[in-house]
Protein backbone atom coordinates (compact mmCIF):
# COMPACT_ATOMS: atom_id res chain seq x y z
CA UNK A 1 0.00 0.00 0.00
CA UNK A 2 3.07 2.14 0.76
CA UNK A 3 4.31 1.58 -2.53
CA UNK A 4 0.84 2.05 -4.19
CA UNK A 5 0.66 5.81 -2.33
CA UNK A 6 4.24 6.73 -3.25
CA UNK A 7 3.07 5.65 -6.92
CA UNK A 8 0.36 8.04 -6.69
CA UNK A 9 2.40 10.73 -5.44
CA UNK A 10 4.89 10.82 -8.06
CA UNK A 11 2.35 10.83 -10.65
CA UNK A 12 0.69 14.14 -8.97
CA UNK A 13 4.41 15.94 -8.99
CA UNK A 14 4.88 14.93 -12.60
CA UNK A 15 0.68 16.07 -13.44
CA UNK A 16 2.07 19.69 -11.40
CA UNK A 17 5.32 20.05 -12.65
CA UNK A 18 4.49 19.43 -16.45
CA UNK A 19 2.78 22.63 -17.01
CA UNK A 20 5.18 24.83 -15.60
CA UNK A 21 8.15 22.81 -17.96
CA UNK A 22 5.75 23.26 -20.97
CA UNK A 23 5.08 27.14 -20.21
CA UNK A 24 8.37 27.75 -18.70
CA UNK A 25 12.42 27.16 -19.40
CA UNK A 26 15.34 26.58 -17.09
CA UNK A 27 18.42 27.52 -19.49
CA UNK A 28 18.40 28.42 -23.30
CA UNK A 29 21.48 29.04 -25.11
CA UNK A 30 21.54 30.43 -28.64
CA UNK A 31 23.98 32.63 -30.76
CA UNK A 32 23.59 35.84 -32.74
CA UNK A 33 25.12 36.95 -35.82
CA UNK A 34 25.05 40.11 -38.31
CA UNK A 35 25.65 41.80 -41.40
CA UNK A 36 27.82 39.20 -43.26
CA UNK A 37 27.58 40.55 -46.57
CA UNK A 38 28.35 37.37 -48.31
CA UNK A 39 30.12 38.13 -51.25
CA UNK A 40 31.59 35.49 -53.79
CA UNK A 41 35.24 36.55 -54.77
CA UNK A 42 34.18 37.54 -57.92
CA UNK A 43 36.18 39.89 -60.59
CA UNK A 44 35.83 43.65 -59.19
CA UNK A 45 35.42 42.53 -55.57
CA UNK A 46 37.85 43.18 -53.01
CA UNK A 47 38.07 43.51 -49.41
CA UNK A 48 37.16 46.99 -48.61
CA UNK A 49 35.22 48.06 -45.25
CA UNK A 50 33.06 45.33 -45.70
CA UNK A 51 35.79 42.19 -46.17
CA UNK A 52 34.04 40.73 -49.27
CA UNK A 53 36.72 38.30 -50.77
CA UNK A 54 37.34 36.87 -47.37
CA UNK A 55 33.28 36.68 -46.43
CA UNK A 56 32.27 33.61 -47.70
CA UNK A 57 35.77 32.00 -45.49
CA UNK A 58 34.36 33.79 -42.04
CA UNK A 59 30.82 33.20 -42.32
CA UNK A 60 31.93 29.51 -42.63
CA UNK A 61 34.75 29.83 -39.56
CA UNK A 62 31.64 31.45 -37.48
CA UNK A 63 29.46 28.80 -38.21
CA UNK A 64 31.81 26.27 -37.41
CA UNK A 65 32.50 27.92 -33.77
CA UNK A 66 28.63 27.72 -33.60
CA UNK A 67 28.64 24.03 -34.56
CA UNK A 68 31.45 23.29 -31.47
CA UNK A 69 28.65 24.42 -29.18
CA UNK A 70 26.61 21.10 -28.06
CA UNK A 71 23.73 22.26 -26.24
CA UNK A 72 23.37 25.83 -28.32
CA UNK A 73 19.51 26.05 -29.33
CA UNK A 74 19.26 28.27 -32.28
CA UNK A 75 21.10 30.78 -34.38
CA UNK A 76 19.60 34.05 -35.45
CA UNK A 77 21.34 36.36 -38.11
CA UNK A 78 20.59 39.82 -38.34
CA UNK A 79 20.15 40.98 -41.66
CA UNK A 80 22.47 42.29 -44.30
CA UNK A 81 22.65 38.82 -45.33
CA UNK A 82 24.35 39.09 -48.73
CA UNK A 83 26.26 41.77 -50.36
CA UNK A 84 23.79 43.42 -53.08
CA UNK A 85 21.19 40.38 -52.53
CA UNK A 86 22.84 38.87 -55.70
CA UNK A 87 21.42 35.60 -56.59
CA UNK A 88 24.74 33.76 -56.55
CA UNK A 89 25.42 35.22 -53.41
CA UNK A 90 22.05 34.23 -51.97
CA UNK A 91 22.81 30.62 -52.93
CA UNK A 92 26.21 30.05 -51.11
CA UNK A 93 24.92 31.85 -48.17
CA UNK A 94 22.20 29.32 -48.05
CA UNK A 95 24.74 26.61 -48.42
CA UNK A 96 26.83 28.11 -45.44
CA UNK A 97 23.72 29.05 -43.46
CA UNK A 98 22.57 25.32 -43.88
CA UNK A 99 26.13 23.72 -42.19
CA UNK A 100 24.94 24.74 -39.12
CA UNK A 101 23.43 22.00 -36.74
CA UNK A 102 20.74 24.21 -34.42
CA UNK A 103 18.40 25.23 -35.85
CA UNK A 104 18.61 29.33 -37.43
CA UNK A 105 16.48 31.99 -37.71
CA UNK A 106 16.88 34.92 -40.08
CA UNK A 107 15.73 38.72 -40.65
CA UNK A 108 16.73 40.97 -43.75
CA UNK A 109 18.75 43.87 -44.18
CA UNK A 110 18.54 46.45 -46.21
CA UNK A 111 21.46 44.92 -48.78
CA UNK A 112 18.84 41.51 -49.35
CA UNK A 113 16.68 42.81 -51.65
CA UNK A 114 16.60 44.75 -55.10
CA UNK A 115 16.67 47.10 -55.60
CA UNK A 116 19.50 47.94 -53.23
CA UNK A 117 20.72 51.41 -52.21
CA UNK A 118 23.52 53.18 -54.83
CA UNK A 119 23.20 49.77 -57.14
CA UNK A 120 26.97 48.44 -57.80
CA UNK A 121 28.01 47.87 -61.26
CA UNK A 122 27.83 44.44 -60.98
CA UNK A 123 30.40 42.53 -62.14
CA UNK A 124 29.49 39.87 -65.60
CA UNK A 125 27.20 40.61 -68.47
CA UNK A 126 23.56 41.98 -68.07
CA UNK A 127 20.51 41.05 -66.73
CA UNK A 128 23.02 40.44 -63.41
CA UNK A 129 20.48 41.67 -60.64
CA UNK A 130 19.96 41.44 -57.30
CA UNK A 131 16.41 39.49 -56.55
CA UNK A 132 13.42 40.58 -54.41
CA UNK A 133 12.51 40.40 -51.08
CA UNK A 134 10.29 37.77 -51.49
CA UNK A 135 12.81 35.74 -52.82
CA UNK A 136 14.63 35.26 -50.11
CA UNK A 137 11.31 34.96 -47.35
CA UNK A 138 10.70 31.71 -50.26
CA UNK A 139 14.40 30.53 -49.99
CA UNK A 140 14.43 30.02 -46.65
CA UNK A 141 11.37 29.10 -45.21
CA UNK A 142 11.22 27.26 -42.09
CA UNK A 143 13.92 29.84 -41.02
CA UNK A 144 11.48 31.88 -39.48
CA UNK A 145 9.31 32.59 -42.50
CA UNK A 146 6.00 30.73 -42.90
CA UNK A 147 4.63 32.18 -46.23
CA UNK A 148 4.88 35.25 -47.92
CA UNK A 149 5.10 37.95 -45.61
CA UNK A 150 8.38 39.98 -44.81
CA UNK A 151 7.70 39.37 -40.65
CA UNK A 152 7.31 36.44 -38.47
CA UNK A 153 7.28 34.90 -34.97
CA UNK A 154 8.08 31.40 -33.27
CA UNK A 155 8.49 29.67 -30.16
CA UNK A 156 11.46 27.84 -30.89
CA UNK A 157 11.68 26.79 -26.54
CA UNK A 158 8.10 26.20 -24.80
CA UNK A 159 7.52 29.77 -23.00
CA UNK A 160 10.07 31.82 -25.52
CA UNK A 161 9.05 33.95 -27.78
CA UNK A 162 10.83 35.13 -30.90
CA UNK A 163 9.51 37.96 -33.17
CA UNK A 164 11.61 38.88 -36.84
CA UNK A 165 10.59 42.16 -37.97
CA UNK A 166 11.10 43.40 -41.57
CA UNK A 167 12.60 47.21 -41.20
CA UNK A 168 13.80 47.89 -44.64
CA UNK A 169 12.73 50.20 -47.39
CA UNK A 170 13.73 49.28 -51.19
CA UNK A 171 15.66 52.15 -52.61
CA UNK A 172 17.04 53.10 -49.10
CA UNK A 173 19.42 51.80 -46.68
CA UNK A 174 17.07 53.78 -44.11
CA UNK A 175 14.63 51.46 -41.62
CA UNK A 176 11.12 51.92 -41.12
CA UNK A 177 7.86 49.48 -40.46
CA UNK A 178 5.05 49.65 -42.50
CA UNK A 179 1.31 50.11 -40.34
CA UNK A 180 0.46 46.53 -41.34
CA UNK A 181 3.77 45.30 -39.56
CA UNK A 182 3.06 47.52 -36.96
CA UNK A 183 -0.96 45.88 -36.52
CA UNK A 184 0.24 42.61 -36.75
CA UNK A 185 3.48 43.18 -34.32
CA UNK A 186 0.37 44.48 -31.18
CA UNK A 187 -1.32 41.77 -31.98
CA UNK A 188 0.97 39.32 -31.65
CA UNK A 189 1.88 40.30 -28.72
CA UNK A 190 -1.29 40.47 -27.14
CA UNK A 191 -1.70 36.75 -28.29
CA UNK A 192 1.72 36.19 -26.30
CA UNK A 193 1.79 38.07 -23.91
CA UNK A 194 2.65 34.92 -21.17
CA UNK A 195 5.92 34.19 -23.14
CA UNK A 196 8.99 36.15 -22.42
CA UNK A 197 9.74 37.98 -25.37
CA UNK A 198 13.04 38.67 -27.72
CA UNK A 199 12.66 40.68 -30.77
CA UNK A 200 14.77 41.14 -33.71
CA UNK A 201 15.33 43.39 -36.60
CA UNK A 202 18.43 44.88 -38.80
CA UNK A 203 17.84 48.38 -37.99
CA UNK A 204 18.09 49.84 -34.29
CA UNK A 205 15.53 51.28 -32.65
CA UNK A 206 17.93 53.45 -30.70
CA UNK A 207 20.94 55.94 -31.30
CA UNK A 208 24.34 54.35 -30.44
CA UNK A 209 26.20 57.66 -31.34
CA UNK A 210 25.25 61.36 -31.30
CA UNK A 211 25.77 61.43 -34.95
CA UNK A 212 22.89 58.94 -35.60
CA UNK A 213 20.20 61.60 -34.10
CA UNK A 214 21.94 64.21 -35.18
CA UNK A 215 20.12 66.84 -38.40
CA UNK A 216 23.98 67.62 -39.13
CA UNK A 217 24.74 64.01 -40.24
CA UNK A 218 21.68 63.23 -41.49
CA UNK A 219 22.58 59.87 -43.56
CA UNK A 220 23.28 58.50 -40.10
CA UNK A 221 19.79 58.69 -38.66
CA UNK A 222 19.16 55.49 -41.51
CA UNK A 223 20.62 53.73 -39.04
CA UNK A 224 17.43 53.82 -36.62
CA UNK A 225 14.26 53.29 -37.89
CA UNK A 226 12.61 56.09 -38.77
CA UNK A 227 9.22 55.77 -36.79
CA UNK A 228 11.04 54.14 -34.05
CA UNK A 229 8.26 55.58 -30.94
CA UNK A 230 4.95 54.17 -32.55
CA UNK A 231 7.36 50.66 -32.66
CA UNK A 232 8.94 50.78 -29.25
CA UNK A 233 5.46 52.32 -27.91
CA UNK A 234 4.46 48.76 -29.03
CA UNK A 235 7.24 47.19 -27.35
CA UNK A 236 6.36 49.24 -24.31
CA UNK A 237 3.04 48.00 -24.37
CA UNK A 238 3.88 44.31 -23.17
CA UNK A 239 6.40 43.46 -20.20
CA UNK A 240 7.13 40.01 -21.69
CA UNK A 241 9.15 42.03 -24.21
CA UNK A 242 12.69 41.90 -22.14
CA UNK A 243 14.97 42.20 -25.28
CA UNK A 244 14.90 43.88 -28.73
CA UNK A 245 18.42 42.95 -30.74
CA UNK A 246 19.65 44.69 -34.32
CA UNK A 247 22.36 44.94 -35.90
CA UNK A 248 23.51 47.27 -39.24
CA UNK A 249 25.89 49.30 -37.60
CA UNK A 250 28.60 47.34 -37.80
CA UNK A 251 30.20 48.21 -33.74
CA UNK A 252 30.98 45.55 -30.98
CA UNK A 253 27.69 44.57 -28.69
CA UNK A 254 26.64 47.15 -26.37
CA UNK A 255 22.99 47.80 -25.05
CA UNK A 256 21.03 50.19 -23.63
CA UNK A 257 18.06 49.65 -21.24
CA UNK A 258 15.22 52.21 -22.42
CA UNK A 259 11.65 52.02 -20.15
CA UNK A 260 13.06 48.39 -19.16
CA UNK A 261 13.78 46.62 -21.90
CA UNK A 262 17.36 45.78 -23.21
CA UNK A 263 18.38 47.30 -26.73
CA UNK A 264 21.37 45.20 -27.87
CA UNK A 265 23.27 45.89 -31.34
CA UNK A 266 25.66 43.17 -32.76
CA UNK A 267 28.81 43.44 -34.62
CA UNK A 268 29.35 42.29 -38.13
CA UNK A 269 31.01 38.90 -39.15
CA UNK A 270 32.58 40.83 -42.40
CA UNK A 271 33.80 44.09 -40.83
CA UNK A 272 36.18 44.94 -37.68
CA UNK A 273 35.36 43.93 -34.99
CA UNK A 274 34.16 40.90 -36.87
CA UNK A 275 32.38 38.76 -34.22
CA UNK A 276 29.77 36.56 -33.94
CA UNK A 277 28.05 36.11 -29.78
CA UNK A 278 26.77 33.24 -27.75
CA UNK A 279 23.76 34.04 -24.84
CA UNK A 280 22.97 32.23 -21.98
CA UNK A 281 18.95 32.73 -21.21
CA UNK A 282 17.47 32.00 -17.88
CA UNK A 283 14.85 33.02 -15.93
CA UNK A 284 16.92 35.53 -14.14
CA UNK A 285 19.37 36.58 -16.72
CA UNK A 286 20.81 37.34 -20.20
CA UNK A 287 24.35 37.00 -20.46
CA UNK A 288 26.76 36.65 -22.98
CA UNK A 289 30.27 36.61 -24.61
CA UNK A 290 30.81 38.18 -28.02
CA UNK A 291 33.73 36.21 -29.46
CA UNK A 292 36.47 36.72 -32.56
CA UNK A 293 35.05 34.96 -35.69
CA UNK A 294 38.40 32.91 -36.35
CA UNK A 295 40.73 34.10 -39.29
CA UNK A 296 44.44 34.64 -40.58
CA UNK A 297 46.47 37.50 -39.08
CA UNK A 298 46.35 38.92 -42.16
CA UNK A 299 42.84 39.26 -42.50
CA UNK A 300 42.51 40.75 -39.10
CA UNK A 301 45.25 43.25 -40.19
CA UNK A 302 43.39 44.21 -43.47
CA UNK A 303 40.40 44.27 -41.69
CA UNK A 304 41.30 47.06 -39.16
CA UNK A 305 43.17 48.98 -41.71
CA UNK A 306 40.07 48.88 -43.65
CA UNK A 307 37.36 50.36 -40.92
CA UNK A 308 39.45 52.96 -40.14
CA UNK A 309 40.33 53.84 -43.93
CA UNK A 310 40.05 56.94 -45.70
CA UNK A 311 38.64 59.99 -43.16
CA UNK A 312 34.89 60.83 -44.40
CA UNK A 313 34.30 57.55 -45.68
CA UNK A 314 32.87 54.21 -44.18
CA UNK A 315 30.89 56.13 -41.25
CA UNK A 316 33.74 57.97 -39.39
CA UNK A 317 31.68 59.95 -36.69
CA UNK A 318 32.27 63.67 -36.11
CA UNK A 319 34.19 63.06 -32.82
CA UNK A 320 36.85 60.95 -35.17
CA UNK A 321 38.96 63.60 -36.76
CA UNK A 322 41.50 62.24 -39.39
CA UNK A 323 44.82 61.46 -38.01
CA UNK A 324 46.36 58.66 -34.84
CA UNK A 325 44.33 60.84 -32.45
CA UNK A 326 40.87 60.38 -34.31
CA UNK A 327 41.72 56.47 -35.28
CA UNK A 328 42.50 55.72 -32.07
CA UNK A 329 38.85 57.32 -30.88
CA UNK A 330 37.34 55.64 -33.91
CA UNK A 331 38.85 51.56 -33.11
CA UNK A 332 37.62 52.30 -29.07
CA UNK A 333 34.00 53.14 -30.41
CA UNK A 334 34.03 49.98 -33.28
CA UNK A 335 35.39 47.28 -30.78
CA UNK A 336 33.51 48.09 -27.32
CA UNK A 337 35.86 45.69 -25.12
CA UNK A 338 33.79 46.69 -22.15
CA UNK A 339 30.86 44.94 -23.48
CA UNK A 340 32.76 41.55 -24.85
CA UNK A 341 30.98 39.92 -21.62
CA UNK A 342 28.02 40.75 -19.91
CA UNK A 343 24.60 39.92 -18.04
CA UNK A 344 21.57 41.69 -17.87
CA UNK A 345 18.72 41.20 -15.52
CA UNK A 346 15.05 39.65 -16.89
CA UNK A 347 12.36 41.60 -16.15
CA UNK A 348 9.61 39.25 -17.25
CA UNK A 349 9.04 35.78 -16.22
CA UNK A 350 7.49 32.80 -18.25
CA UNK A 351 3.96 31.54 -16.84
CA UNK A 352 4.65 29.03 -14.27
CA UNK A 353 8.21 30.32 -12.60
CA UNK A 354 8.40 30.16 -8.95
CA UNK A 355 4.46 28.99 -8.97
CA UNK A 356 5.26 25.22 -8.19
CA UNK A 357 4.51 24.58 -4.63
CA UNK A 358 5.05 21.39 -2.72
CA UNK A 359 1.40 19.50 -2.45
CA UNK A 360 -0.12 19.50 1.26
CA UNK A 361 -0.36 16.16 3.02
CA UNK A 362 -4.11 16.60 2.68
CA UNK A 363 -4.14 16.82 -0.96
CA UNK A 364 -2.03 14.14 -1.27
CA UNK A 365 -3.73 11.75 0.50
CA UNK A 366 -7.06 13.37 -1.31
CA UNK A 367 -5.26 11.93 -4.35
CA UNK A 368 -4.43 8.47 -2.90
CA UNK A 369 -7.91 7.76 -1.25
Amino acid sequence: MKGFKKLWICLFMIVLIFPWTANGFERVKFGVIADMHMGMAVEGIQDEFKMTVSSVDLLRSAVEEFNKIPDLDFVVACGDLTLDAEPWNLEILKAVMDELRAPYYIVLGNHDLSPVPMPREFPGPPPARGVTRSAFVWAFQGHGYKGPEFWWSLDPIPGLHLIGLDTNVPGSWGGHIVGAELKWLDQDLYSNRDKLTIVFAHHNFVPWHKDDESMKWKSYANFVVDNTAEARAIFEKYPQVSFVMSGHRHIGLRYKKVNDIYYIVHPAVCSYPMRYTVYTLTSDELSWVSRDVPASKDIWKRAKENVIGTPGEWWRCSDHPAGPEGDTKMLKFFEAKEYLTGKVPVRFKPKGYGELEVPSEELLGAVVR
